[in-house]
């Protein structure tokens, strides 16, 4: 009887027993992983470019005068065909109207840029931009040679070009365009200049977003 009562007791605690192993995780079993899917690299594609730019400007009540200088930028690609960016131009020339002094045009702009069209080599673009420039020279002033001065004034600028690819990361940009600059007159007033700038430089893209990689 005694053998019997202790068989039956085992048999009573084993489904208990079973029931608490099923409760307890197996140690083999891999982690559950709280995360979600990896994603992709996201962001816009960043371009820095530098180059030679070449200004004709036109001095109120004079003749134009040609400058050249340098010429730089950085653009931030937001979607396929658009974009923003920042100009950052400086041309000088030397012995304006031979008086000795030299003229020189700082400009800083920003605005969008499109891009109309994009193949695998060549990219067109157009821009609008705005910002002001500072216009230093010879004030146009009739028998006065040694009278100068500088105009910090609004400006704008708009135009468009070309890029080359060369590679991933390396392309060859060039383009022209139509700025709006300020200075004095022969009577001594601020007046708006029309210029025309070409500038061809080499841009380097030190950030790509993986779905625009060429």
């Amino acid at each position: 009887m005694k053998i019997a009562r202790l068989i039956a007791s085992c048999l009573a605690f084993l489904p208990v027993s079973l029931l608490a192993q099923s409760d307890l995780p197996a140690e083999n079993s891999p982690p559950l992983s709280t995360r979600g899917p990896a994603k992709a690299g996201s962001g816009p594609t960043v371009k820095v470019s530098v180059g030679y730019v070449y200004l004709s400007l036109a001095l109120p009540s004079s003749n134009r005068i040609n400058l050249s200088g340098v010429d730089t930028a950085v653009t931030a690609d937001f979607l396929h065909h658009l974009g923003a960016t920042a100009d950052f131009s400086y041309s000088r020339a030397s012995d304006v109207l031979g008086s000795g002094h030299h003229a020189d045009v700082l400009s800083y702009l920003a605005g969008p840029v499109f891009y109309p069209s994009q193949h695998a080599k060549f990219t067109t673009y157009f821009h609008g931009l705005m910002g002001a420039s500072r216009v230093t020279g010879v004030v146009p002033i009739s028998g006065a040679t040694d009278l100068t001065g500088y105009a910090n004034e609004i400006s704008w600028a708009f135009g468009g070009g070309v890029e080359y690819q060369v590679s991933r990361s390396v392309a060859f940009r060039g383009g022209g365009d139509y700025l709006h600059t300020a200075f004095y007159a022969s009577d001594r007033t601020i007046r708006g200049q029309n210029n025309f700038r070409a500038i061809c430089g080499i841009v380097y893209t030190p950030w790509q977003h993986p779905e625009r990689r060429r």
